[in-house]
């Protein structure tokens, strides 16, 4: 079973996923003020399509939610997932 990990990066323009210790994915982000912005998600080509951008953008969730964020879904997934699950969001939505 793989060891799942995640870290902001040292200047917070990332949320990086670690999959058994390598950065196998991450979402480009801008913290500005209480807003969280998303620019893109991306994965190594071995980790698409199997979950593991859900997997980011629920931690991306829990990580806004810990910290009085809101988020501005500038990225393509991460907009697709708010606008299909609304009341999922609606508390951290920067709409």
């Amino acid at each position: 079973m793989e060891n799942i990990k995640f870290q902001v990066s040292p200047h917070q323009d990332e949320l990086q996923l670690l999959i058994d210790g390598k950065k196998s994915g991450y979402m480009s982000v801008k913290i500005d003020g209480r807003v969280l912005i998303v620019y893109y998600t991306k994965l190594d080509e071995e980790y698409e399509g199997k979950g593991y951008a859900k997997i980011l953008l629920d931690e991306l969730v829990r990580y806004a939610e810990e910290n009085d964020l809101l988020v501005d879904p500038e990225c393509e997934f991460v907009r697709q997932q708010f606008e299909n699950h609304p009341e999922r969001y609606k508390k951290i939505w920067h709409a």
